[in-house]
């Protein structure tokens, strides 16, 4: 009995610890590299994968500076999952490094730090190429910002700066539910000389920020942790652009937006009589308004989504024994608002049974919009033989702003199926079958189970037995006296 009490607890040790790995492993940040050949005016990027569940706080990382990189702002996407009820999120956060020359450029092993904890990388060579000139550049919100940037120059701004803040729109009449983005940033033209300095972003940047955010509206933040800087033209002119916060935001009414105007104080150093002194010069924006249109009339009219959207099919199998199950997925995508989608809800019937779907949605900012695409996959089983469009039981109303009309995404995929009818609720005239009908044919290929969280939960029951056992082994009047 000694023995067995004494080295009955590696086993569960071993079992403890190979659990506990395998749930680090799940949840542990990655790094994912992005391409290896760029040009000059392109970026190499850095992303942080990390899954999590939707009560954690957006996780803070902080990556390193490259020798021959510079810093160029990052990026977020979120997908949020519910696989077999259970909600899940997963976040990249992609920062962007500008080359400083071209040729061959070897970077060094490094460490991001993700919610205080370091992943490493044993480091890359990036080959860096000569740009390729665009024969039509496009700038982002270019006649906007040339409006805004007139406006404050006349109005706002000492022309002698050669610099401006703006708080400019991609949309001044969205219809209710369409998207607009507000971008906030300061501009300097290449040809300033003045010593200009921002002083105190820290605080100046979130009061402003919540001066300007637009009640009424759901937002979706491009997620600016620190200033993003980059180069745009303006009337033929070329600023930096020092970007501070990027939001969309959905009106959900027809309410009119006032945007105030807002001002940044910056550090100037000027010399006077050979005594170089420290002064403050402020900058303001121009205040406007949103004015979002009511949509057309229509039953749905409360209901539907606003944007530009597509819809997107895959099927596991589109012939299938009747029994068999079938993994059908549709996938809406699109710049609307992708987070407040849903499917009208499918009924059971005498040719199919629908289970409650598995729903993915991923978001992430492109230029100034954000573009989503939402995953809905559904497991069916057919219970009769023929053949069965899936518009029939599918169908997505939306209004499209583009051309100012209500449309209707609608599937394409055809599922052929043959075997016997099978009797359900749903098919009570059916007779001589069951569900259990076709069981036999029914695949379970092995690369739809979950390695990992198959072990997990083994491991998992191996712990509870094993305790149960230990404890059984030192209640009162069980052990073996010596």
């Amino acid at each position: 009995m000694k023995f067995t009490n004494k080295y009955i607890n590696i086993p569960i040790l071993f079992c403890f610890l190979f659990s506990y790995s395998l749930i680090a492993q799940e949840n542990t940040p990655t790094l994912v590299l992005g391409e290896k050949t760029i040009t000059m005016d392109g970026f190499f990027t850095i992303t942080a994968v990390v899954k999590t569940n939707p009560d954690q706080p957006f996780p803070e990382c902080k990556f390193p500076e490259l020798v021959e990189f510079t810093k160029r702002g990052y990026s977020k996407s979120i997908a949020r999952s519910v696989i077999n009820g259970q909600p899940t999120v997963t976040y990249n956060i992609t920062q962007n490094y500008q080359p400083k020359k071209e040729g061959t450029l070897k970077i060094k092993p490094f460490k991001v730090l993700v919610n205080g904890t370091e992943i490493k990388n044993e480091g890359v060579v990036v080959i860096v190429n000569k740009a390729v000139a665009n024969p039509n550049p496009e700038t982002e919100n270019e006649e906007a910002l040339t409006s805004v940037a007139e406006g404050n120059q006349k109005d706002l701004v000492n022309v002698k700066e050669n610099a401006f803040l703006a708080i400019s729109t991609n949309k001044l009449a969205p219809y209710v539910g369409e998207n607009f983005t507000l971008t906030l940033a300061f501009y300097v033209a290449e040809n300033n000389t003045a010593d200009i300095q921002f002083d105190q972003n820290d605080i100046q940047i979130p009061e402003i920020i919540k001066k300007i955010k637009p009640e009424s509206c759901w937002e979706e933040s491009f997620g600016l942790t620190e200033t993003q800087t980059s180069t745009v033209k303006l009337n033929g002119k070329t600023y930096t652009q020092y970007k501070f916060y990027q939001a969309t935001f959905y009106p959900l009414n027809n309410k009119k937006i006032s945007i105030p105007s807002a001002s940044l104080r910056l550090l100037k150093d000027f010399d006077e009589k050979e005594s170089k002194k420290r002064n403050y010069v402020t900058f303001s924006s121009k205040a406007f308004t949103i004015q979002p249109k009511d949509l057309p009339s229509h039953p749905l009219k409360q209901q539907v989504s606003v944007g530009n959207f597509s819809l997107k099919e895959n099927i596991s199998n589109n012939k299938a024994q009747t029994g068999q199950s079938i993994d059908y997925q549709i996938q809406i995508i699109g710049d609307g608002n992708i987070s407040v989608i849903r499917l009208p809800e499918v009924k059971n019937d005498s040719t199919f049974d629908f289970f409650q779907p598995d729903i993915n949605s991923i978001v992430s900012p492109q230029g100034s919009k954000i573009i989503g695409t939402k995953s809905f996959t559904f497991h069916i089983i057919p219970k009769q033989a023929g053949n069965f469009a899936m518009s029939k039981y599918f169908n997505w109303i939306f209004f499209n702003p583009t051309t100012a009309q209500y449309d209707t995404l609608k599937p394409k995929v055809v599922i052929h199926t043959k075997g016997r009818t099978i009797s359900t609720v749903d098919t009570p005239n059916a007779e001589n079958s069951t569900i259990y009908d076709g069981l036999e044919n029914i695949s379970t290929p092995e690369g739809t189970s979950n390695l990992v969280r198959l072990l997990k939960n083994e491991a998992n029951i191996i712990i509870i037995i094993m305790l149960a056992g230990l404890i059984y082994l030192f209640l009162p009047g069980k052990r073996t006296r010596q």
